[in-house]
């Protein structure tokens, strides 16, 4: 077996077990990706530019604190073309004062992601599925881009969405990144099932 064969075959055990013990913390149902296309208002490429925390209120009049994350838009595959947006997520710090909220992405300046964007500024976090409905835009040792999902997990193939998130030890996420979907490849995907115009309704 080459060393390629057995890194591959310990990644599908791992993402095995990983699904098994995330099934079990979380309550998000995970999107296929016919879902995940369907689902977003909009889909982009977007640089972020600004993070910045504010304070709010939720429907009921609570006061909360959200965090806005400004993203300059390099490319738009689904929804109106715009040169920024900013997303509103639940939680965040002012002063000595903080929200928290577990399981939300987190965002760093000059980072570049695919969204998948759903009723921005209405639900806690304005994504498909949560951390589901965000990829991050990678390079490997020789500069080559990829396309990993929000555990840093590259994606070989537009299949794996539907896995739960979990986090895997560096080993393994190292050993798919030789056969990662670069953007292009992530870009094509999305405009191929967007062709395919069928409405896909997921089981909440």
């Amino acid at each position: 077996m080459t060393r390629a064969a057995f890194f591959q075959g310990l990644l599908g055990v791992m993402l095995c077990l990983a699904a098994t013990r995330a099934a079990r913390a979380t309550s998000v149902i995970p999107p296929t990706f016919p879902e995940l296309v369907a689902e977003a208002e909009a889909i982009l490429r977007g640089r972020v530019t600004d993070i910045t925390f504010r304070r709010s209120s939720a429907p009921d009049g609570t006061p909360v604190i959200k965090t806005h994350v400004t993203f300059a838009v390099e490319r738009t595959l689904k929804g109106p073309e715009r040169a920024s947006v900013t997303l509103e997520f639940l939680g965040g710090t002012i002063g000595d004062e903080s929200l928290v909220v577990t399981g939300l992405p987190r965002f760093e300046l000059g980072s570049t992601d695919y969204l998948f964007v759903e009723r921005n500024g209405v639900q806690f976090c304005p994504l498909v599925a949560v951390r589901h409905g965000r990829y991050r835009l990678r390079r490997d040792g020789t500069g080559r881009e990829f396309v990993a999902r929000d555990n840093a997990v590259p994606l070989t193939d537009v299949s794996q969405v539907v896995l739960p998130l979990a986090t895997l030890p560096d080993l393994i996420r190292a050993a798919s990144v030789a056969g990662a979907l670069t953007p292009a490849a992530f870009e094509a995907a999305v405009i191929a099932e967007l062709a395919r115009n069928v409405p896909v309704a997921r089981v909440r």
